[in-house]
């Protein structure tokens, strides 16, 4: 069990992350609703379970299958712009539809990890300036910080140091 803690504080950056964007994207599916429970407005509530349970998902996702770690990126950007369409197009059925969601915003995640690869390449097929698309190498920076792979090495080499002081006295 303490493995999955330290998985949890290695991956705290992501899960921040993954768990703002959520947030925002529960109160912006539910902004329509203008009722209050306990005062506080339901689109919060609901948003606030919502990161709950996302967060809690990509934790687990993350401990059990670690190379899926980019689509949850991927999935909670591509569940805020499904939000944020949803929202301005009034499409409130739509939302309401758990199969048609999961499809639209983990389809979308799937295409947006198998493109942004290829962005350099289709900028010089079509002669675009590579100053155009500096957020890439951005992005893909601040993707590296998200996986705190110093945090992971930091700990790799202190389970080494401890597993061997431990085996030779």
């Amino acid at each position: 069990m303490q493995s999955i803690f330290r998985h949890v504080y290695l991956e705290r950056r992501r899960l921040a992350l993954i768990g703002a964007l959520s947030f925002v994207a529960g109160v912006i599916l539910y902004s329509h609703m203008g009722t209050t429970r306990g005062g506080v407005p339901v689109p919060i509530i609901i948003g606030l379970i919502y990161m709950v349970a996302v967060v809690g998902a990509a934790a687990l996702t993350t401990y059990f299958l670690p190379r899926l770690r980019r689509i949850t990126d991927a999935v909670a950007v591509t569940r805020l712009g499904f939000a944020l369409w949803v929202a301005s197009t009034h499409s409130y059925e739509l939302a309401s539809s758990p199969l048609v969601s999961a499809t639209v915003v983990v389809g979308s995640a799937i295409l947006l990890l198998e493109i942004s690869p290829r962005l350099p390449a289709f900028a010089r097929a079509f002669s675009i300036p590579e100053e155009r698309l500096d957020f890439t190498q951005n992005a893909r920076d601040f993707l590296n910080w998200l996986d705190n792979a110093a945090g992971y090495h930091a700990q790799t080499l202190a389970a080494i140091t401890t597993e061997r002081t431990r085996v030779h006295g």
